[in-house]
């Protein structure tokens, strides 16, 4: 039993959480540094398969599903002289060549960029101007395993971009 923890605990925790085997691997936008990550960590998602929208009041995904699973969370601030859209283009045209698209939208048509990076990805740095937004969602069947893998870009003033990819295993 001593034998069997030790393997675990040296093993990474990606490993453990999503074998390197079955994870689909994306390459990673080269004019962009890493600005926050979460440790993988089992969710209750609410995945936005519309646009956000005042409804009474409250702010609401036009149209979403709730997905439970294991979730990857990256954001990442593109580099000068680049885009949020350019950055989303990179990682959308690598998941067209593996998986099928749900859902997309761009500017106005996705809400307001405020609610999508307070409400849905908590992440403050994700406000920018709402015409400058890129909201997208792909399906990746590989193996015994679902993937859903959401993308978003912003340009926010001060020539700042910024593109945030979450990956959910269920």
């Amino acid at each position: 039993m001593r034998r069997l923890i030790i393997i675990i605990l040296l093993c990474p925790l990606s490993m453990l959480v999503f074998p390197q085997q079955q994870r689909p691997q994306l390459e990673y936008y080269p004019h962009a540094k890493i600005h926050a990550e979460a440790a993988p960590a089992e969710v209750d998602y609410e995945l936005g398969l519309g646009a956000l929208q005042k409804v009474k009041n409250r702010w609401r995904l036009k149209h979403s599903e709730r997905i439970k699973g294991v979730l990857e969370r990256r954001t990442w601030q593109v580099t000068e002289g680049y885009t949020a859209e350019e950055a989303y283009q990179w990682y959308a045209q690598q998941l067209e060549a593996t998986a099928e698209l749900i859902y997309q939208c761009q500017g106005r048509s996705c809400g307001r960029s405020a609610k999508w990076a307070d409400l849905i990805f908590e992440q403050r740095v994700l406000y920018g101007h709402d015409e400058g937004q890129h909201y997208g969602v792909w399906r990746i069947q590989q193996q015994e395993a679902l993937y859903t893998v959401v993308l978003y870009a912003v340009d926010r003033s001060s020539q700042r971009h910024y593109i945030h990819l979450d990956m959910l295993q269920h």
